[in-house]
């Protein structure tokens, strides 16, 4: 399939740098070079825009993907042989379904072809195109937002009602995660209905008291969904939410570059800027420098599992007295990172999944950690 045909280029041209950059070291300048000299299947990381925005809550989002470009192109290009290409915006569809099935199509072809995508938004009900691209697959999604996108019996998909749908019909999602929520926005009953879905949460205030716990989510992702709203108001005014809380700009940014290390994701799409509310173009300019530092973790990721050879990891097995099998947890010699191995009740499944230090912790001291009851119990249900 030619994905191509789904998109429209980059017009370099449109995109002046401002006076303080130097062209020389820019990222526009080296993809800009890379349109023309890099062929797709060298390519590393692709960048697409989609200029949708007709199922949002708030209209506007559609016009961020350029903007997004104009402050993303001056930044420094990280790295003089960074395979990356820019492939411009999908077209836009007749309908909005068109343009979640070319969504589809375009990250379906460049995940096959083994490529990481940076999806700029349009309204974050892309997402779930995005995970019409993982239908063969299972797959893991995070979202970076200050609410929990689901009403329980609503079948309308907007941005903020598009993970009812994902859980309706994506059958291979593995696991979902939303960091970073506010709990002055969520009803007990949404976090009840979250818990029955074996969802994961974490507050802002959880995050913030550790930026560095949002490392093995984002570690296990396939899928990023990053909401501009889950950034506090005065630092993103480009916003429909407006909350005085939220994430600061260099935690977001943090979060941008713990994705990019992440071992496994696929895509990350950042999602409901909308340039006409924004001040200054404050808004553009942070979305645009979350995405840079998305693209330097990626760039200086090392990836590491410790279910191939383990003679550069620390294992640990401890006993613990309310279960039959020890809880075996592995701590990489290079970067200090966690994983924990766990097999279902027969030993018919096991996996690796990724964790942090307090799970060992709690381990240690004879604590089962949530994130193993979690995924104990989703092995069994697919053992079954």
């Amino acid at each position: 399939m030619d994905i191509k045909l789904y998109l429209k280029p980059v017009d370099f041209s449109k995109f002046k740098l401002p006076d303080w950059a130097q062209p020389k070291f820019s990222l526009g300048t080296i993809l800009e070079k890379n349109h023309s000299k890099l062929p797709l299947e060298k390519a590393e990381i692709i960048i697409i825009g989609v200029e949708d925005d007709r199922n949002a809550i708030v209209k506007g989002s559609s016009k961020a993907p350029n903007k997004i470009r104009e402050y993303l192109y001056p930044l420094n290009r990280i790295s003089p042989r960074f395979k990356i290409l820019d492939l411009g915006n999908i077209k836009t569809g007749k309908t909005i379904n068109d343009t979640y099935f070319a969504l589809k199509d375009v990250c379906a072809s460049l995940i096959g072809a083994g490529k990481t995508v940076v999806v700029l938004g349009g309204s974050q009900d892309l997402t779930f195109g995005i995970t019409k691209a993982f239908e063969e697959n299972p797959f893991n999604l995070v979202n970076i937002d200050p609410k929990l996108d689901f009403k329980k019996g609503i079948k309308t998909i907007n941005s903020e009602t598009y993970l009812n749908f994902i859980f309706e019909k994506q059958p291979n999602l593995y696991a979902q995660s939303t960091l970073g929520y506010q709990n002055y926005f969520v009803d007990s009953l949404e976090l009840d209905h979250s818990y029955e879905m074996e969802t994961e949460n974490k507050r802002l205030g959880e995050i913030r008291y550790d930026m560095s716990s949002i490392e093995p989510y984002l570690r296990d992702a396939d899928i990023l969904s990053f909401d501009l709203n889950a950034i506090r108001q005065l630092e993103a005014p480009g916003q429909y939410f407006g909350s005085p809380n939220g994430l600061y700009a260099e935690e977001a940014c943090q979060v941008g570059h713990y994705a990019g290390m992440a071992d496994k994701l696929k895509v990350a799409g950042f999602f409901n800027l909308i340039p006409r509310l924004d001040q200054g173009d404050l808004s553009c300019k942070l979305m645009a420098q979350i995405v840079w530092h998305f693209l330097e973790g990626f760039y200086f990721k090392k990836v590491e599992s410790p279910n191939g050879t383990k003679i550069d990891f620390n294992e640990f097995i401890i006993e613990i007295d309310d279960i039959d099998l020890p809880l075996i947890f592995y701590q990489s010699q290079k970067t200090g990172r966690w994983w924990m191995k766990i097999s279902d009740e027969d030993g018919t499944i096991e996996r690796t999944f990724s964790c942090s230090e307090e799970d060992y912790r709690m381990a240690a001291q004879n604590d089962i950690p949530d994130r193993w009851w979690r995924n104990i119990r989703k092995l069994n249900r697919i053992a079954k």
